[in-house]
């Protein structure tokens, strides 16, 4: 959006008759010689093209959300101005009798007839200016544009075929309701904002709510602070409602820079996408890329700003493109305005005041009175303009689709394909997984936010559900959960890991605790798959707080019901951040599973001066959930809280 006079969205509409003023055609008839008559046909052949083409954005330049220095018409008064400036050419001569020994000339009569499939294509183009008319002022962003529409379409990184956002479209055009969702870390919940009403979920679902009018219109931002896909992941069918219309999903910022399609947190990335491609609702799903620039760095530059790098936004744009869903990037639309130090677009300094990189690079304060000069309010999230250029970017492609659903589109391709895909989707119609195996998995419990606290059924010492900032602004923001600080403190949760066995089908087969904890050194992939496969235990992912400062280890051990090996949770590190991580373990199958968590009096693999442990949220799956708790996240992307 935002565009100062490009032709918005890349599709084109030819209008011969639309030209006029400088290019008015004035044919002369006293040329009256074949050769003639030929080269007056073929010129106007070509000023008719020329102009047709040069013109055939006018009707979509309407949906412009910058006022354009042209003067702009309707069609009917650019058909007037055409038909008062620009005399008919006369019918050129017919063709004569060519001698026996030359060939023939093609006929100036034929040189300018259309054929009928052009005018075909004509006649269908032409009736979308007038039903797009009347979007021209709503099709615009309530805060005013803050990008240009070639900088919003280099933004649009894949759109693919459009399907499931021009049926939402559809609906907002036809005057429905919508519920819109928001997963993502820090910068979907609004961080690096003045004010959570400017953050980019708030602002985008404001240009919902003003060009499709509805009191039934709803947001809800599950945006978590600190957390990557890998939650979602486990937690997608409790945290997006089953009739959903709309998804954005933000994770390129949290999660891994570069890994393997193989690896697990890339596998639950596209479980993620899975689960909810499969909802009731048939949500349309956006993929929005943050970036960092302080954080991108690598190949020896450690000043940040390089624009292929990290790899995560390339990979996750893989999944987009095979799952057939748009994708936008804050790196394509703003990385040069970035990199020519472009008032508003300016990195070099945080609006906050100075910091340190992630590579240890002093980031300088703005000077007071020039904050709004740079897009980074901190080192890593975007002020309330960088928010605003963000929600452009997404309102920018939701125009687009409702621009197709509106307008006829040529007739230049098959009007659809009779072919049997079958062998190549699911039984829900989605296609198979790219990841070779990668099916969703069931999850029956998913217990986080205000969930999370009911599940603990006893406690002692000073474990306490409290929340570790207190001044935070509601519920997520103030990071719930249940903590302890001294030593010998346990809570005990209980928890059922017996059902959901029906839904994976026959599961009698039972397998060792120790040889699915520990496989062969020599077995190969497949051996190990099959293991996973044989082993009906289910998998406990107990996710809690690791920190730099005050944070101590904690025993996990089951005591009633349910059996499964120790396990030990470290809540240390040296990175200067505070994230959410996950520890995994399988347990046996029983209705009533009670973990314990005891407090140690012992040092973490990071020696400090403390020993809190944090628990913040428990999920129970039927089979292996692709999660990580990846240490390696923090060694430079991840240094700040995303």
């Amino acid at each position: 959006m935002g565009n100062r006079g490009e032709a918005p969205f890349g599709d084109v509409q030819h209008h011969p008759a639309s030209y006029g003023g400088s290019g008015r055609l004035s044919c002369r008839s006293e040329l009256t010689l074949p050769f003639a008559g030929v080269l007056v046909g073929s010129l106007c052949t070509l000023l008719l093209l020329t102009f047709s083409r040069s013109n055939a954005g006018l009707p979509w330049r309407d949906l412009s959300m910058a006022p354009s220095t042209a003067t702009t018409h309707t069609p009917a008064e650019r058909a007037q101005t055409v038909k008062a400036q620009a005399p008919a050419c006369p019918t050129p001569p017919a063709c004569e009798a060519c001698p026996a020994a030359e060939k023939c000339p093609r006929c100036p009569a034929e040189a300018i007839k259309p054929k009928a499939s052009e005018s075909s294509v004509q006649e269908d183009a032409a009736p979308g200016s007038d039903v797009l008319d009347g979007w021209q002022e709503r099709l615009t962003v309530p805060w005013g544009p803050l990008l240009t529409q070639q900088e919003a379409q280099r933004g649009l990184a894949y759109y693919g075929s459009g399907s499931r956002l021009q049926e939402l479209a559809a609906k907002l055009v036809a005057g429905k309701p919508i519920k819109m969702f928001t997963l993502g870390a820090s910068v979907t919940r609004g961080i690096g904002t003045t004010d959570r009403a400017f953050s980019y979920a708030s602002r985008f679902f404001e240009f919902i709510t003003t060009a499709f009018p509805h009191k039934k219109h709803k947001l809800i931002n599950r945006g978590i602070g600190g957390t990557s896909s890998a939650i979602y992941s486990v937690c997608a069918e409790h945290m997006v409602h089953e009739d959903a219309d709309l998804v954005v999903l933000e994770f390129s910022a949290n999660d891994k820079r570069d890994a393997p399609y193989s690896d697990p947190e890339r596998k639950g990335y596209e479980q993620l996408i899975r689960k909810l491609l499969k909802l009731p609702g048939r949500p349309a799903l956006l993929q929005l890329h943050h970036y960092a620039w302080w954080h991108a760095v690598g190949d020896g530059v450690l000043d940040g700003g390089l624009f292929y790098y990290p790899a995560g936004e390339a990979q996750l744009g893989v999944f987009a493109q095979y799952y057939d869903f748009p994708s936008l990037s804050v790196r394509n639309a703003m990385w040069h305005l970035m990199r020519a130090r472009v008032d508003q677009f300016n990195p070099d300094k945080a609006r906050l005041g100075e910091s340190i990189s992630p590579t240890n690079v002093t980031v300088p304060g703005a000077e007071p009175g020039k904050e709004k000069l740079y897009w980074y309010r901190d080192r890593t999230h975007p002020g309330d303009e960088g928010h605003g250029m963000m929600a452009e970017l997404l309102a920018h492609v939701l125009a687009k689709a409702v621009v197709e659903t509106l307008a006829p589109r040529p007739r230049l391709h098959l009007a659809s394909r009779d072919a049997d895909l079958s062998p190549a989707q699911d039984e829900d119609g989605l296609p198979l997984p790219m990841v070779p195996g990668n099916a969703a998995t069931p999850t029956t419990l998913c217990a986080i936010e205000e969930d999370f606290k009911d599940v603990v059924s006893g406690h002692s010492g000073d474990f306490s559900y409290k929340p570790e900032k207190k001044d935070g602004r509601n519920f997520v923001e103030q990071k719930w959960g249940w903590s302890a600080s001294k030593p010998g403190s346990w809570a005990e949760m209980e928890f059922d890991t017996e059902s959901g066995f029906e839904l994976l089908g026959d599961a009698n087969t039972t397998f060792p605790a120790a040889a699915a904890a520990a496989p062969a050194a020599n077995s190969s992939i497949e051996d190990a798959a099959a293991r996973e496969a044989a082993d009906t235990r289910a998998e406990v992912s107990l996710s809690y707080l690791r920190s730099y400062a005050g944070m101590g280890v904690a025993d996990v051990e089951c005591v009633a019901g349910c059996e499964c090996e120790p396990q030990v949770l470290d809540g240390t590190w040296e990175a200067e951040v505070s994230l959410q991580q996950i520890l995994q373990f399988r347990v046996s199958r029983h209705k009533r599973c009670r973990v314990r968590i005891t407090v140690a009096d012992r040092p973490g693999v990071v020696k400090q001066d403390g020993h809190k442990v944090v628990l913040t949220a428990v999920m129970v799956s039927q089979f292996t959930v692709r999660l990580t708790t990846y240490d390696t996240q923090v060694d430079l992307l991840h240094k700040a809280t995303i």
